[in-house]
C-alpha cells in the first residue's frame, strides 16, 4: 500500500535539493502538491539532495506522474532493493560486460545497437546465455551473427525485423541493410505501425538509395499521415510526380492539424504552381511559414493577429511565477463547457497578459496572439534580439512564467536546469536557484545570452531555432550530412527531412514567429528571403567553425 507523503514529513529530515543550491524543498512542500509534471519537477529537485534515504526514494518514486529511465535509474541508486538495483545494473551494462552477466540482464538491456559494438565471437557467447530462457532475443542476435544479416534480416518474423532495423543505429544500417526489398515483402511490413517509423528512418537518410527506391509505390492505405507525407517526399527525390501526388493526397486526407495541411498545400503549389493553392493557403487561419510565404507573393498581409490586449498596471491577482497557480488555471480551462472568455476576462493585470492571451486563443482559435508581455524587461534590447526572443517564447510556452515541461525545462524561454546553471555562472549570478528561471526578467535575460552565442555561429533564425531546441551539436550534424545544399525544391525539400520530428515543427513555427515579430516591431522581413539564405554558403560555413 501506498503510504502518504505526509507520514514521511515527520520521520526525514529536511534536506536541501543539490539540483539547485539556494532553495529547500521539503517532503511538506511536496506533498501540499497537486500530483503534475510540476510536483514531479521538485521530487525530482528533492531527491538529488544527498541524504535521501531508500525508504523515502521509494515512496517518491510511486508519487511520481511521469518517470522516464533517466529517473528511474536516479530512483533505482537510491532504492535499496535488489531487483531495482538489476534493472539499474543491465541498462547501464556496456555490450562487452553482457558476456558475463545472465539471460534476465541480457533480455532486459541487451539492444541491437549494442549487438553491433561485438564481434561475432562474443555474440555467439550471448546468445548461448540468452537463448534457451528468450528465444526471440536469440533470433535477434542471429542476424548479427549471420554471414549475410540483411538476408538473415528478411528471413526474420516481424518483430525480429522492426527490433532490428529501427534500433540498430544510422552507421550498421547504412553498412548493411541499405538493399533493395521486394514489394511483397514491404507490403507485409506496411500491416505493422512500426513500420511508419522505418520509412521516417529511410526518407530522412540520403544515403539509403536502394531502400528508398524500395518505397517506390507501395501501398501506404495502412500507414499514417507523415509516412505518406515521407513517401510523397521519396517519390519526388526520384523525380515521379504523379506518384508523389498520389501519396500526399493520401497524406492530406489524414493529417488533422490546420498546420499539417498548409503544408500539403503548399507542397501542391510548388509541384504544380496552380496559384489556387496559395489562394487556399492565404485563407488559413495558422499562421506558419506555409501560409506567410502564399501571403507574401500575393502580396497580402496576414489577418486577425493581435498583439495589443488590454491590461491594467496594477498587481495581479496570482503570484505569476508559481507553477501550481498556473495549473490551477489550466485546469480551468480544460474543465469541459468551461467558459474560456469570461476566464480570460478575470485576467486584468498587465503581468497576467499571457494568461488572458491563452485564454482567449482557447476561446476563439481563428485569432492569433502575438503579444509582447513584460515589455519593461527588454528596453535596451535590439529589435531583432526582441523578435528573436518573443519568436522563441511564444513557441516555448505561449510566455507563461512558470512553465514547466515534462523534461523540466523551465520558464518561458524553456531553459533546461543545466544549461540555466551554466548560463548563471556566465553572467556571474551567484546563490542562482533554477526557480529564478519562473521570473521574466531572468528568463529574458538568459535568452538574450544563449540566443547571441547562437546567433554568431548559425546566422539564420531557422538554424538557431533548431539550436535551441535540437542542441547546436544537431544542428551541425545537419548541415554536415547535406541539408540545405540547393537543388529544384531546395529549401523546403531540406526543411521536411529533418529527422527529428520535434525540432523540424519547432523551428518552422519560431521561424513564422520572427516574421511576425519582425513586422509588428517596424523592420519589415521577407519569408522568403530568410527560406532562400538557407542555400546561401555561409550559413553552413559559419555552422562549422
Amino acid at each position: 500500500m501506498k503510504l502518504s507523503l505526509r507520514l514521511y514529513t515527520f520521520t526525514t529530515l529536511l534536506l536541501f535539493a543539490t539540483f539547485s543550491c539556494a532553495k529547500e524543498i521539503t517532503l511538506d512542500f511536496i506533498s501540499s502538491k497537486p500530483k503534475s509534471i510540476y510536483r514531479d519537477y521538485y521530487i525530482w529537485r528533492y531527491i538529488n539532495s544527498k541524504d535521501i534515504n531508500s525508504s523515502t526514494a521509494l515512496m517518491l518514486l510511486g508519487e511520481m506522474k511521469r518517470v522516464n529511465l533517466r529517473r528511474f535509474f536516479k530512483f533505482a541508486k537510491i532504492i535499496d532493493d535488489p531487483a531495482y538495483k538489476k534493472v539499474l545494473k543491465c541498462y547501464k551494462m556496456m555490450p562487452k560486460e553482457f558476456l558475463r552477466s545472465d539471460a534476465d540482464c541480457i533480455d532486459m538491456g541487451f539492444s541491437s545497437y549494442d549487438a553491433t559494438k561485438l564481434d561475432k565471437n562474443s555474440l555467439l557467447k550471448v546468445k548461448k546465455i540468452v537463448e534457451r530462457v528468450y528465444p526471440k532475443k536469440g533470433k535477434m542476435i542471429d542476424i548479427f551473427l549471420s554471414d549475410l544479416p540483411f538476408e538473415a534480416l528478411l528471413d526474420s518474423d516481424k518483430d525480429t525485423f522492426f527490433d532490428v532495423f529501427n534500433r540498430v543505429g544510422s552507421t550498421y544500417r547504412s553498412k548493411n541493410f541499405d538493399k533493395f526489398i521486394s514489394r511483397e515483402y514491404i507490403d507485409r511490413l506496411a500491416n505493422d505501425k512500426r513500420f511508419n517509423y522505418t520509412v521516417k528512418l529511410i526518407v530522412t537518410n540520403p544515403k539509403l538509395i536502394p531502400l528508398q527506391l524500395s518505397l517506390l509505390d507501395i501501398n501506404s492505405s495502412k500507414l499514417n499521415a507523415k509516412s505518406n507525407f515521407y513517401l510523397f517526399l521519396n517519390a519526388l527525390k526520384y523525380k515521379q510526380k504523379k506518384l508523389a501526388l498520389s501519396y500526399i493526397n493520401i497524406a492530406e486526407k489524414k493529417f488533422y492539424y490546420r498546420f499539417d495541411k498548409d503544408k500539403v498545400l503548399f507542397w501542391k503549389y510548388l509541384i504544380t504552381k496552380k496559384k489556387r493553392y496559395l489562394e487556399d493557403l492565404a485563407k488559413s487561419v495558422d499562421k506558419n511559414i506555409y501560409s506567410l510565404y502564399a501571403l507574401e507573393i500575393l502580396k497580402k498581409n496576414p489577418k486577425n493577429i493581435i498583439s495589443d490586449l488590454k491590461c491594467k498596471h496594477t498587481n495581479p491577482k496570482i503570484d505569476i511565477t508559481d507553477p501550481f497557480e498556473w495549473l490551477k488555471v489550466l485546469n480551468k480551462l480544460n474543465k469541459k463547457d468551461t467558459n474560456a472568455t469570461k476566464i480570460a476576462k478575470s485576467f486584468k493585470s498587465c503581468d497576467e497578459l499571457p494568461y488572458k492571451a491563452f485564454a482567449l486563443e482557447r476561446a476563439n482559435y481563428k485569432n492569433s496572439y502575438f503579444i509582447m508581455p513584460y515589455k519593461k524587461y527588454l528596453k535596451n534590447y535590439t529589435k531583432d534580439e526582441i523578435a528573436l526572443i518573443l519568436a522563441v517564447a511564444r513557441q516555448e510556452s505561449r510566455f507563461i512564467p512558470p512553465s514547466i515541461s515534462t523534461s523540466y525545462a523551465l520558464g518561458m524561454m524553456q531553459f533546461m536546469p543545466f544549461l540555466a546553471k551554466a548560463t548563471a555562472k556566465q553572467l556571474k549570478i551567484k546563490n542562482f536557484d533554477t526557480d529564478e528561471m519562473f521570473k521574466p526578467k531572468i528568463a529574458y535575460k538568459f535568452a538574450r545570452k544563449h540566443l547571441k552565442y547562437l546567433r554568431k555561429k548559425l546566422k539564420n533564425p531557422l538554424l538557431i531555432a533548431y539550436a535551441y531546441n535540437g542542441g547546436i551539436g544537431f544542428t551541425r550534424r545537419m548541415l554536415k550530412n547535406g541539408l540545405f545544399k540547393g537543388g529544384q525544391f531546395e529549401p523546403f525539400y531540406s526543411l521536411e527531412i529533418v529527422p527529428y520530428d520535434e525540432s523540424k515543427r519547432y523551428a518552422k513555427k519560431v521561424l513564422a514567429n520572427y516574421v511576425i515579430y519582425k513586422n509588428l516591431l517596424g523592420e519589415k522581413v521577407s519569408i522568403i528571403t530568410l527560406l532562400q539564405n538557407l542555400t546561401e554558403p555561409y550559413s553552413r560555413k559559419s555552422s562549422q567553425k
